[in-house]
């Protein structure tokens, strides 16, 4: 993963990349888009990920959606002196699988690293974990150390033309209404990820966060669920399961992390299948 969140890929018999930048030169204008580049990505970085301050590459596919390439879609080639509109397919290889399901039972780990929101910093580093589901069918998450919930709001302020969003609160969600789940009347929360999907939270998407004073800054944020390992013990008669979850390093066992880059889920993450990509590049000028 990059810091985005997203997946990359490489090649299998090529220095031949596949990513998603946030804003290829690193100007701040540009658009979010999935690349072909023959040029590594650096998986700390959002923006500009081969680091050349430009937006050099072989091809590109704008889009909002961190969570895999199209498998179909137009793509803008380089044909070295002009850029020609091409349909790329990208076909999963059949021995290459990815377990790409949001478990939403799973704990969540907030790791966003709020640097240009001192007010939100207290929030870097909490693990929510799940506490079931709201009225709406949606889960919800509470965090572990202090009063932070997050849940899904289809309409925040009770008014049916707002917008359904993901929210970030420290106002527990009512679990009888259908909307204003805090009950208070307004849209007032940390954060919110506008989203129609409410089976789990984006595992990438930029959210809004209240930093103090009506100033609302747009923040990417990602959802990465780390790995399960499910063990079995047996005695006499009696058979238990558990599942534990390897630890994030500070020996504590997230299920997965929130994180947040400078700046839900559909399985369709892709292999770069290179056969097809190879065969598209080695025709380029």
């Amino acid at each position: 993963y990059t810091a985005s969140g997203a997946r990359y890929f490489k090649a299998a018999e090529d220095e031949q990349y596949l990513y998603y930048d946030y804003d290829c030169n690193g100007g701040g204008n540009g658009k979010k888009r999935w690349i072909i580049d023959e040029n590594s990505p650096d998986p700390s970085q959002t923006e500009d990920l081969d680091q050349d301050g430009a937006c050099n590459y072989h091809a590109r596919h704008d889009s909002d959606d961190t969570y895999g390439p199209p498998r179909a879609s137009v793509w803008q080639i380089w044909c070295g002196v002009e850029w020609v509109d091409a349909v790329l397919h990208l076909d999963l290889v059949s021995n290459y699988t990815f377990d790409d399901g949001m478990d939403v039972s799973n704990a969540l780990k907030l790791r966003s690293y709020f640097k240009t929101c001192k007010q939100k910093e207290y929030l870097n580093n909490l693990q929510f974990e799940y506490q079931g589901v709201t009225k709406n069918g949606s889960p919800y998450y509470k965090s572990m150390t202090s009063d932070e919930y997050i849940y899904y709001d289809p309409h925040c302020s009770g008014n049916v033309s707002g917008s359904a969003r993901w929210v970030l609160d420290s106002d527990a969600p009512s679990l009888t209404a259908l909307s204003d789940l805090d009950g208070d009347g307004n849209c007032s929360y940390h954060a919110r990820a506008k989203s129609k999907d409410g089976s789990a939270p984006p595992k990438g998407s930029m959210w809004k966060v209240d930093c103090g004073g009506g100033e609302w800054k747009d923040m990417w944020v990602a959802l990465v669920r780390l790995p399960m390992t499910t063990t079995s013990v047996t005695a006499t008669s009696t058979t238990a399961t558990s599942t534990t979850y390897k630890a994030d390093g500070d020996g504590s066992k997230p299920k997965a992390l929130l994180r947040n880059g400078a700046a839900g889920p559909q399985p369709h993450l892709f292999l770069p299948l290179l056969g097809l990509l190879a065969l598209l590049l080695s025709g380029r000028q």
